[in-house]
Formats: C-alpha cells, structure tokens, sequence
C-alpha cells in the first residue's frame, strides 16, 4: 500500500474522530481473506484465480442498525499460463468502496450485517506473450458491492469479524470478472 493511500486513510478516520460528537460511534479495523476471481481463467491451460487478500476499513454508526463504512481493498494477484504460444498474464486488482451496513444483534455477543455499495476498483494487468515485449495496462472502474458477516463481541471495544463480499457482481455488469472475498479481522469500536 502506497503512503498516498495510508495518508488518505489516515486523514479521513483522524476526521471521523475529530468529530467530537461521532467520537462514540466510530470504528476501525483490518481483515485478511482469500478473493475468487470467478471466470477471470477462460479457456487456459493452467490458471490461479485465487489470491490472498487484506482489507483495511472503517465506518460510522449511525444507530444502532445502520452504519456507512468505507475501505482500502487488495484482492490480490491471479495468473493465467496460456502455454507456449500464448505466454502468460498476472492481474491485481485494488480499490476504496463505500457501502451502506444494516446490522442486526442476535444476542449481547454475536451480530450479523448485510451491505451495500459502491467500489472503484483499479485494474492492472501485465502480458508476457510469447516472441512479444511484456505490455501492461491499467482500468479503473465504478463497481457495485455486496456482502453478508458476522461480528463477535470480544470486549466493548474489540469485535472479531468475518465477511463475504462480492464486487462487479453479474447482475450489475458484463465487464470483466467479478470478485468474491472471504475475510476475517478484528474491528476496535470507539
């Protein structure tokens, strides 16, 4: 992650906290997973769709159901070896989303959340093609997200928290594969 993109991160929680009045009703935190690039393989001969992951993000409660959350993103890196005549193409994909959380408590300890959003979600891909110089481009795009979890209560403060997230999913788009993540974290309440 790039210092521009920590700096930006950092600034936009330092405000949330700087708001007196949000001081009790903000969160924080960070989860690493596995992304699944679905049919981002096509028709190659070997091909690793999936990607270790990390996720760093934080949000507003706004009562006790809704909160607005935005995060930093990596799916990670996937690759596809096409064989001999076609070469072989890596591709990483980043981005900040936006989404809103409907949260659900089951007991004092165990909670459940549903969100939807928005992601602009960065593209790069690098080409190795066979008796051709390597190439390389860059996309960016807005994407639709959803997402179901569960947190646990470990302190006042201190949640554990796991989530499944779809980003570009089929229904909202054509381009490009979408992208499911699995995650697991820690979340620190104000």
């Amino acid at each position: 992650m790039s210092i521009k993109k920590i700096s930006i991160i950092v600034c936009a929680t330092a405000g949330m906290l700087a708001s007196s009045f949000a001081s009790a009703q903000v969160y924080v935190g960070g989860s690493l997973g596995q992304s699944d690039k679905g049919n981002y393989c096509g028709y190659s001969n070997t091909c690793d769709s999936k990607a270790n992951s990390y996720k760093v993000f934080g949000g507003y409660t706004i009562d006790k159901n809704f909160a607005m959350e935005s995060s930093y993103f990596s799916a990670g890196k996937t690759s596809i070896n096409s064989g001999l005549a076609l070469g072989h193409s890596e591709q990483k994909k980043t981005g900040l989303s936006l989404a809103g959380v409907y949260n659900y408590e089951f007991n004092e300890a165990f909670a459940g959340f549903a969100k939807l959003g928005i992601a602009r979600v960065k593209t790069d891909t690098f080409y190795d093609t066979s008796g051709l110089p390597p190439t390389s481009s860059a996309d960016t795009e807005n994407q639709a997200l959803y997402g179901l979890g569960l947190t646990y209560k470990i302190s006042n403060t201190l949640s554990a928290r796991t989530e499944f997230e779809v980003y570009n999913p089929k229904t909202f788009s054509s381009r490009g594969a979408s992208v499911s993540n699995l995650s697991a974290g820690l979340q620190y309440n104000f």
